[in-house]
């Protein structure tokens, strides 16, 4: 295992990204060359600036809205960044702390810093803010895989990173449990966030057993075509035109986390489409661009294995990655097929861009099995599923819907709590039977249909609808089992913006990997 997927600590120093960090005891330190302040409402101004910043408010009103650096004695470099987060209204959210933090760090490397401090407050308003601010911070750190591996020298942003608080407690643990998800976030990007040729379903399997090797994950890979098409048709089905090309070939990574002792299973399928042409219906009009990113709902469930493995929680953690391309030429399937699922049923094939449901069809099929026989179980899907989750949320927000089962529980509600607290935001759909009935199959003798011919866009109920075919291939449409969908498609990060390793913060906080809340 790398340092780049590893904490190391000594006393009190960490690294993350490769690069060190470390609590520190005063403002002034000589280790370091400047100190970020996010200023905000309700929360006062630190005790030894307070005359200076407020002096500086008075000569420029702007540093109560815009980020800035000011030449102060009194702390490290002489240098001090001032990062407002801006008038703080009833509809804003912890967000606000984020983003404060992370353009704090990212000004003073632009100002030249090296070696910046973080000053970490608690927050009136929101429990884990200063949580929050720390991912922030840390999240600034990161330096995209192929640029790491391509330009050695630019692998790093700064060399240091130090962490001064007021008024938290136990900060030396707060900021280890912040190291430890933005290490498992970084896993995350790296996968959703490198190109088509980087990152092929192998190159993702080959990467994934550098991550876990010798850790508490177990990894294992189905790649042999003929337990694929036998296993899982649907999956084999999108993987028919690039098995064609052998560093195409698609494979299914399954990872396991299980602690000695557990009360829950959580089991995950992840969308893992390492580049989407469309298939035959293929994406024109420009709209093929930014595909790469179709496989965040699989880097999401890695990233999140990479956080239990750290934080060692008291849950078992099942997942399946379906990592294919869907790819384009004489192989490929195409619409008006009829292919029988893993669960037996007649599936039709109604568009080919409709890829992401039917490599996870099998797979969800397959844990719903296992899952008869795990303690507590609650499976999810993650995936970049549909443009209509965009359409109806905007950029920034995990659609969530559950089944019969799950809604019964309020699980989506909760979930959505839990996402708020730490600033991965989850908004609430519901499956209804207009949606089943829109899979149901339409030809005599079908018995699932697995999309329609335009784009989610244009359909109503176009990211529901999805999630209704999924519980119908896999059975979930009955029984006891919990299952929730969740389409990252609007949460994931589009280029050219970052990936953002969304939903895995509102899932760590759900299921108690992260201790403050």
């Amino acid at each position: 295992m790398t340092d780049q997927h590893s904490i190391i600590m000594s006393n009190t120093e960490w690294k993350v990204h490769g690069v060190a960090v470390s609590t520190v005891n005063e403002i002034n330190s000589a280790q370091f060359d400047s100190l970020v302040v996010v200023t905000t409402d309700g929360v006062a101004l630190p005790q030894a600036l307070e005359d200076f910043i407020t002096a500086s408010l008075e000569v420029d009103a702007a540093l109560s809205k815009k980020c800035a650096v000011l030449r102060c004695p009194r702390v490290s470099g002489n240098r001090l960044v001032i990062s407002p987060t801006g008038p703080i209204t009833p509809y804003d959210d912890v967000r606000s702390i984020y983003e404060a933090a992370r353009a704090g760090i990212e000004r003073a490397h632009a100002a030249g810093s090296a070696r910046p401090v973080l000053l970490v407050q608690p927050h009136p308003k929101w429990r884990q803010a200063d949580l929050v601010a720390l991912l922030g911070a840390l999240e600034a750190l990161y330096v995209p895989l192929q640029i790491r591996e391509t330009f050695p020298d630019q692998a790093h942003k700064i060399e240091a990173l130090g962490v001064y608080s007021e008024g938290v407690k136990a900060i030396e643990d707060l900021l280890k449990e912040a190291i430890a998800l933005e290490i498992s976030r970084g896993v995350s990007r790296d996968i959703g966030g490198s190109d088509p040729e980087r990152m092929t379903p192998r190159a993702t399997a080959k990467y994934l057993h550098d991550v876990f090797q010798g850790s508490g994950v177990k990894i294992r890979v189905v790649d042999d075509i003929n337990t694929i098409e036998k296993e899982y048709p649907l999956f084999a089905a999108v993987n028919r035109a690039a098995n064609s090309v052998d560093r195409h070939k698609g494979c299914i990574v399954f990872l396991e986390y299980e602690p000695k002792f557990y009360d829950k299973t959580v089991m995950f399928v992840g969308k893992g489409v390492t580049y989407d042409t469309g298939g035959c219906d293929i994406k024109a009009g420009g709209v093929m661009a930014g595909m790469s990113r179709d496989k965040c709902g699989a880097a999401a469930v890695a990233g999140f294995l990479k956080a239990c493995d750290v934080l060692k929680p008291p849950i078992k953690v099942v997942a399946a990655l379906g990592m294919v391309r869907n790819s384009v030429g004489e192989q490929a399937y195409v619409a008006d097929e009829l292919i029988r699922c893993r669960r037996g049923l007649a599936v039709r094939i109604g568009n080919t861009d409709a890829e992401g449901r039917m490599i996870m069809g099998d797979l969800l099929s397959e844990m719903h099995d296992r899952a008869l026989n795990e303690k507590n179980p609650h499976i999810y899907t993650v995936a970049t599923l549909t443009g209509h989750a965009v359409r109806a949320y905007g950029d920034g927000y995990t659609a969530a819907m559950d089944n019969h089962v799950a809604r019964d529980l309020l699980h989506s509600t909760k979930l959505a709590s839990s996402g708020d607290s730490i600033g991965d935001m989850v908004e609430i759909s519901t499956i209804r039977r207009e949606d089943l009935a829109t899979h149901r199959g339409k030809v005599p003798g079908d018995q699932v249909h697995q999309a329609g011919n335009c784009a989610s866009t244009a359909c109503a109920r176009g990211h529901q609808a999805p999630a209704a075919f999924l519980l119908l291939v896999s059975g979930l449409d009955g029984g006891q089992v919990p299952y929730t969908h969740l389409d990252v498609a609007a949460s994931a990060g589009c280029l050219p913006d970052p990936p953002t390793a969304a939903p895995l913060l509102a899932l760590a906080n759900h299921y108690g990997l992260i201790s403050t809340k």
